[in-house]
């Protein structure tokens, strides 16, 4: 069947869908096509400095600490992120600001008309009309957030200033493999040859700094060249000269602390005072985000086993102010769900589970077998319907703390903005 291109007046809406419709499979591995598509936009050609940031979990988080830092500095900055929660205008910003529709639907076009016969799945469309958007806009640096892996990730056909692996964890096993060494290769692609390679990782697999040796990248790791430790309510930080101290900031420490070595080992660091206001005023959505005061609810993005460690620690904080958790879980069926409930399990009193819609959604009843039989379950058809049913029945010591998938907090944020 053939599907009819939108026009540049139709909505981006349209163009979502069109491009959704075009190509069959959601992932599909390999560079060449993309690549191509690439060549013939004229996006491979050097326009503004990449900085590629892979890695399991806090991709996002050590992007917005290093956008933020870098407009701290008057540099203009594209950035490039997903999955988007709500709005696919939060996959791409310039200089920390969604664009308008426009953009992206000039962009599409663009691309869908050099195309040709060359297949693209909805994300190559989607890395491929950011880069577009950027070369545009002219910016100075541009922080491309790697998709799934990093070595067949659409994202790695360009020719990084530098590569950040953030973690390596478990996720996306089938595509990845099942032990963090085949994980860990497969995200050290991003590197190139005598190019800086920074990893924040705390346990970083050999398979990394093997491949890492073997293509001569300038490796920078933590816990070797830089380190972060933990304080009662701050942090420090050392690389080279460096020994500053922070308060803790909204985001892991070990994110910013991975963000700040990259730009030492750029030589683009702002001055302490400067890097300590970013800090202190850094919130990224969906990122153990306060969505309401009275009730307090909480809602986090994390999905796997190490996110959901992290997510732990923030349920034990709580816990030591005397407050009670009821957790709201809604899931894809493709995690190891099992592993991320058994991370925070000890913190949580009393548990929803809802329902996600979609081919990949899990129901709320598979959940429930997962939790030992002693466990107080709710079930609910929809994340909607759990918070329709419970904000009113919360009590003043209890907290609400929605967690589980991006679908899950994207549909907590548009019920409070509704």
């Amino acid at each position: 069947m053939t599907v009819k291109q939108p026009s540049q007046s139709s909505s981006l809406d349209d163009w979502l869908c069109y491009l959704e419709a075009i190509h069959p499979a959601t992932i599909e591995m390999g560079l060449e096509r993309v690549a191509q598509v690439a060549e013939q936009a004229g996006l491979l050609e050097p326009f503004s400095k990449i900085i590629l940031i892979g890695g399991t979990n806090g991709k996002g988080t050590t992007a917005r600490c290093l956008e933020s830092l870098l407009l701290a500095q008057g540099l203009s900055v594209g950035t490039y992120a997903s999955p988007h929660l709500v709005r696919y205008n939060e996959r791409v910003r310039v200089n920390g600001v969604e664009l308008e529709d426009q953009y992206h639907i000039d962009a599409f076009k663009f691309l869908d008309d050099i195309r040709k016969d060359t297949q693209l799945t909805y994300f190559e469309f989607g890395t491929l009309g950011a880069l577009s958007i950027f070369k545009r806009c002219k910016v100075d640096y541009i922080l491309l957030e790697v998709g799934l892996g990093g070595r067949f990730d659409a994202t790695n056909i360009v020719s990084p200033f530098a590569s950040v692996i953030t973690t390596v964890d478990l996720d996306h096993k089938e595509y990845l493999g099942d032990t963090r060494e085949l994980v860990g290769y497969d995200k050290a692609g991003i590197f190139r040859s005598g190019k800086p390679a920074i990893v924040g990782d705390l346990n970083i697999p050999h398979t990394v700094t093997d491949y890492g040796d073997e293509i001569a990248a300038d490796m920078v790791l933590s816990k070797r060249d830089f380190y972060f430790t933990p304080l009662d309510s701050q942090f420090r930080w050392q690389y080279l000269d460096f020994d500053w101290h922070f308060d803790k900031p909204a985001i892991p420490a070990q994110n910013a602390a991975t963000a700040l070595t990259v730009l030492a080992k750029l030589e683009l660091l702002p001055s302490y005072d400067a890097v300590k206001t970013c800090l202190a005023n850094l919130q990224v959505e969906g990122r153990f985000q306060q969505l309401n005061a009275t009730p307090l609810v909480y809602t986090d993005v994390a999905h796997n086993p190490e996110s959901a460690r992290y997510l732990a620690t923030k349920l034990q904080e709580l816990k030591q102010k005397g407050f009670k958790i009821h957790a709201l879980v809604a899931m894809l069926a493709d995690k190891d769900k099992a592993s991320v409930l058994k991370e925070v399990t000890q913190y949580v009193d009393s548990w929803s589970f809802a329902s996600l819609s979609g081919p990949r959604g899990e129901r709320a009843e598979n959940l429930k077998p997962l939790l030992d039989s002693s466990c107080n379950v709710t079930l609910f058809d929809s994340v909607t319907a759990a918070l329709d049913t419970q904000l009113d029945t919360l009590a003043s010591e209890q907290v609400l703390v929605i967690f589980g998938s991006f679908f899950t907090v994207a549909e907590a944020m548009e019920y409070w903005r509704k």
